[in-house]
Order: C-alpha cells, then sequence, then structure tokens
C-alpha cells in the first residue's frame, strides 16, 4: 500500500486486508490457497514468488473501515482496492514499528490531516494509544 503513494520502498511481502467474517473463513482462505498448490510459509501465502500476508478485517473494526472505504483502482488491468492514505496511517500506527515510523512522516503531506483526525478519534481505544504514537511520530519529524 506504501508503494502505491509513491514513496520509494522495497518490501520483501504484500500485506492484503481481505473482508472475511470470522476464523473458519480464514482458514478456508488458507486451505483453498493450498489446495490449488500454493506454497504456504509461516503466515505468507505465496502467489507465484510474492509472499502475500492476509489481514482478515473481522480482527479490527480499523482494518474493516479501511477497506470498506479503500479507493477503487485498476492495477494492470485488475479492479482493486487501495486503502486511502490516512487509513494506511491509522494501520501504520497500530503495528508502529520503526519502518512505520517513517513511513508515517512521509505519508502525511499527501494525507487530509481532518480526515485523519477523525479516522484516529473513531479507532482510538480508552488509552489513546494511536493519537500518543501519532505525537511521537510528528515530535521527531
Amino acid at each position: 500500500m506504501v508503494i502505491y503513494y509513491n514513496l520509494p520502498y522495497g518490501t520483501y511481502d504484500l500485506d492484503a486486508l481481505v473482508i472475511l467474517g470470522n476464523e473458519a473463513d480464514f482458514r478456508a482462505l488458507y486451505k483453498h490457497f493450498k489446495e490449488k498448490g500454493s506454497k504456504i510459509k509461516d503466515v505468507y501465502i505465496y502467489i507465484d514468488d510474492m509472499p502475500v500476508q492476509f489481514f482478515p478485517t473481522y480482527i479490527s473494526p480499523l482494518f474493516n473501515s479501511a477497506v470498506r472505504e479503500a479507493h477503487r483502482v485498476k492495477i494492470e488491468g485488475v479492479p482493486s482496492k487501495v486503502v486511502k492514505v490516512e487509513y494506511l496511517i491509522a494501520l501504520l500506527l497500530n503495528a508502529f514499528r520503526p519502518k512505520d515510523k517513517i513511513r508515517i512522516a512521509e505519508l502525511l503531506e499527501k494525507a487530509d490531516k481532518k480526515l485523519l483526525d477523525e479516522i484516529l478519534g473513531r479507532f482510538d481505544d480508552e488509552k489513546g494509544i494511536l493519537h500518543k504514537r501519532f505525537k511521537e511520530v510528528l515530535a521527531s519529524s
């Protein structure tokens, strides 16, 4: 998703949010790819030679909303969805690895700050973790 917004990053894998209702559906996804002969290693399903990590939307209201409100695009003629940059920032704040902090700082210039604030307000927990992490990124950039 970060690459879609023209940030120059190499990546080992592809992260994909998928609309699934429950854990049984998630297991069925892996079963489907295994039956089709796809290599599965750890959390990755290999599609051709690309490791893909699927994140089911049922695990988080943020994930679910990010997919439902995503931009519809075509990538090499294939209809797809790409999450809005503001949701991508919220997802990166959720993961909050060192590389995510760098990406967040770079994505901020492409973001609608009002929409980002609304998303963080809607999906932050009672401890305000997303807002705290966001302030940390702002302070370091």
